[in-house]
């Protein structure tokens, strides 16, 4: 099974941790590398909300093939 190059979303994500006064917090981006686009977080909600949001478009593609 082939897949067309423009019907996918890929994305990097890095994390890190910084000291927040007296504790650690996990920070990070998450880039698209088709476009190269980062948004900044430091929440792990956004990069799960922008993966479910690029998989809904996706699913909702029309140049997608029904099969």
């Amino acid at each position: 099974m082939s897949c067309d190059p423009s019907l996918r979303s890929s994305f990097l994500v890095r994390l890190w941790t910084e000291h927040d006064h007296q504790s650690r917090v996990v920070r990070g981006f998450i880039q698209n590398v088709q476009t190269g686009h980062r948004t900044y977080f430091h929440d792990l909600d956004l990069p799960v909300n922008l993966i479910r949001e690029s998989a809904a478009q996706l699913s909702t593609d029309d140049r997608a093939p029904l099969r």
